[in-house]
């Protein structure tokens, strides 16, 4: 019989569970049959948390989110420190390739409005820009739009790396169009 848990706390382990399937297989390993049976509970009972599969997902892709921002310790805004959050960024992209696909998956269908990520993933984006706009503008005379580039090349380049990981060297072909761009920006 499952252990009674606290709403937040049962729904934590069950995002736990499947970011732990996920990394170990990749999200085609994950099922909601199986995800509620590893967390000791019915389908039913994991449909009251996540009624479907691409909640699940979401859920899923924001608690990573989460725990990646507890694993980020970036040092104070000034000059170097862009390209040191940078450089942090690109290296969490590699260290996880399982979650990196599953992030860019999920994002891909969000895009449709009726998805339910749609409204996650428009706020996420605004997010990171202001994170990004924020540590630029200690070096950058326009921060914002700096921002959306480098966030649009590292989008970019990271579905070519998920394509063939071992044939695309991720940080080297990103540093290799953000440090220009960066250097043009410069103050």
């Amino acid at each position: 019989m499952a252990e009674r848990l606290e709403p937040l706390e049962r729904r934590r382990r069950i995002l736990a569970r499947a970011i732990a399937i996920i990394d170990e297989e990749g999200f085609q390993g994950l099922t909601m049959r199986r995800l509620a049976r590893e967390c000791e509970m019915s389908a039913p009972g994991l449909m009251h948390y996540f009624p479907d599969m691409p909640a699940l997902l979401v859920g899923v892709v924001a608690y990573r989110d989460e725990r990646d921002a507890y694993g980020f310790d970036p040092p104070p805004s000034g000059p170097g420190v862009s390209r040191a959050l940078l450089a942090m960024v690109v290296q969490n992209i590699v260290d996880r390739p399982k979650a990196a696909e599953l992030f860019a998956m999920v994002e891909a269908q969000a895009i449709d409005p009726r998805h339910p990520g749609h409204d996650y993933f428009k706020s996420r984006s605004l997010q990171v820009t202001d994170d990004f706009e924020f540590y630029l503008a200690a070096e950058f005379a326009e921060p914002r739009e700096l921002a959306l580039q480098l966030i649009a090349i590292l989008d970019g380049l990271q579905l070519n790396w998920l394509r063939d990981q071992s044939a695309f060297d991720l940080p080297a072909r990103f540093f290799a169009i953000a440090d220009p761009l960066m250097d043009a920006a410069r103050r």
